[in-house]
């Protein structure tokens, strides 16, 4: 296990004492990326985890943690074949990659800020939010917010106002515009690109798949921005990274933070994508720990298909006591 002194006092994720099963997971962590990084890479990935210093940015830090999820476990995995930081186009490189049976496989990780959706969650407001782009949504907040203000009725609680949750679905198209950019154009069926999004709970993974596939997704022949824009990337694997680090310390029903494959991840395609892939794709899914398969096989009995992701978690697994997501987020 690599040796490492967090000395940041402001890093209330690490700075917790030598005995923190949480970094005893990034020091297992680092040491399968030891001998994959240069020193230079290995400065530049602490500088962004903040172990030094007196300063903390929370959400830099979340990302960092995430990449390192990833990229730890496909170094521990395929450790004749894993590459960190690959330039696969020229300047510009991708997070990590591996090769598997003659393929490659191209990972680029994002990491989004939540700190606006945590704050209206955590808020006393009635929320409202949409899976997709709806038409005339903000109309329709519009007249409910004059139903929730008292000086339209008197019968509202001034107290606790209606707020609109975040919507991050252009969010979505900038972390796919950004992969394009590093991928290269010209990849045949023996490469596949992947963008890895670190999500929230499991309504918000729910959410970042209408993104793709809901109305005017990206993902769709109706898409808000120019699919041309994206279509290096041929998979999105949306994770669960993020709910698995963010606040650990209130999450008792969750171990192995660092751990990849005790993370929540499915793998959707990309329909808009260069070339077919199907093949690789596949290969893909049986290669990185996930629920695809499980997903698109579930029987939902009561209730609806669009909430398949937040059924399948609290009724096949939450229910079984298979602990991915902390209870009641």
């Amino acid at each position: 296990m690599m040796n490492l002194e967090v000395t940041n006092h402001n890093n209330e994720y690490l700075f917790s004492g030598s005995e923190s099963v949480y970094l005893d997971g990034l020091l297992e962590a680092l040491g399968y990326l030891e001998t994959h990084l240069t020193k230079k890479q290995m400065r530049g990935l602490l500088k962004d985890l903040q172990v030094e210093g007196s300063t903390f940015d929370e959400a830099k830090y979340l990302q960092a943690a995430c990449e390192t999820s990833i990229a730890a476990y496909l170094a521990k995995t395929y450790t004749n074949n894993f590459v960190y930081e690959p330039k696969i186009n020229p300047p510009k490189d991708v997070d990590c990659g591996f090769e598997l049976n003659g393929k490659t496989y191209n990972i680029e990780v994002k990491c989004p800020d939540f700190s606006k959706k945590n704050e209206i969650d955590s808020s006393n407001t009635f929320k409202i939010g949409s899976f997709g782009r709806l038409i005339n949504f903000d109309d329709v907040v519009s007249d409910l917010k004059e139903l929730f203000d008292p000086e339209n009725n008197p019968a509202s609680d001034s107290d606790k106002p209606l707020v609109t949750e975040q919507h991050m679905d252009n969010k979505l198209k900038d972390y796919l515009v950004s992969a394009h950019s590093k991928f290269k154009e010209s990849t045949g069926s023996s490469e596949l690109n992947v963008l890895a999004v670190c999500c929230s709970d499991y309504t918000d993974m729910q959410k970042w798949f209408f993104y793709m596939y809901g109305h005017q997704g990206l993902f769709t022949n109706e898409s808000f921005y120019p699919y041309e824009e994206y279509k290096n990337v041929d998979v999105v694997m949306l994770t669960n990274l993020y709910h698995r680090h963010y606040d650990y310390q209130s999450k008792d029903k969750l171990e192995g933070h660092w751990e990849f494959s005790k993370s929540f991840n499915l793998v959707f395609s990309n329909p808009l994508r260069r070339k077919d892939k199907k093949e690789i794709i596949w290969e893909f899914v049986d290669a990185v720990p996930n629920h695809s398969r499980q997903l698109m096989n579930y029987e939902i009995k009561n209730g609806l298909d669009e909430m398949r992701i937040p059924y399948y978690v609290c009724e096949e697994l939450l229910a079984k006591g298979l602990y991915y997501f902390q209870p009641n987020t």
